[in-house]
């Protein structure tokens, strides 16, 4: 995630390196539910969209910790 909103976006409810619920994409730009728990149009080109591998991936670490 790219932390450059521009003008219109201040980014201070995402955060580099986090992974956020995305909720669907409109105008080009993705509704990500952020740091407040509400979900905002984001301009898609300051993401990576997670393949079904990655997001396994995660999930698998993400237990492997909890263990």
């Amino acid at each position: 995630m790219s932390n450059d909103f521009g003008a219109d976006f201040s980014g201070d409810d995402v955060l580099p390196g986090l992974v956020y619920e995305t909720l669907g994409e409109e105008r080009g730009a993705l509704r990500i539910v952020d740091e407040s728990g509400d979900d905002f149009l984001y301009p898609a080109s300051n993401f990576r969209v997670l393949s079904d591998a990655d997001s396994q991936l995660l999930e698998r670490s993400m237990a492997a910790l909890a263990a």
